[in-house]
């Protein structure tokens, strides 16, 4: 989910999303955006937003294994694109950071492990103190 989900479903703003995950408010946040221009593009999981008590405390490789079942071995480039709501270049840069393949019908597929790590590094709900 983007931020304009989290402002559809919260009654927020897009400032004040931003200003709660950079507080801490939202734990399961990923930035997805290109690190080299600045530009953050949040995505949160739906559960945290939906349901934030149901979910706290749940730890980080957890979470990943609900967004990226580990019965899957590899993911298409296009499921990657909906469940994110990426584009389709943004998805390529992914694909290529993760070590992503494409066949001979122009199909790119992205292995897991490498997803799963990437998710891992653009984790930006870690608490502040964990930070320093």
């Amino acid at each position: 989910m983007d931020v304009n989900g989290v402002r559809a479903l919260r009654g927020l703003t897009a400032d004040k999303v931003k200003e709660l995950v950079d507080e801490g408010k939202f734990f399961y946040v990923f930035d997805l955006g290109r690190k080299e221009n600045g530009i953050r593009h949040l995505r949160f999981w739906v559960h945290e937003v939906v349901n934030p008590s149901g979910f706290a405390g749940m730890p980080l490789p957890e979470v990943i294994a609900k967004i990226l079942p580990v019965s899957r071995g590899t993911f298409s480039g296009s499921e990657i694109g909906q469940w994110f709501l990426v584009s389709r270049p943004t998805v390529k840069r992914i694909g290529v950071e993760c070590q992503g393949k494409v066949s001979s019908c122009r199909v790119l597929t992205i292995p897991r492990a490498p997803l799963a790590a990437f998710l891992s590094r653009r984790w930006v709900g870690q608490p502040k103190e964990a930070e320093k």
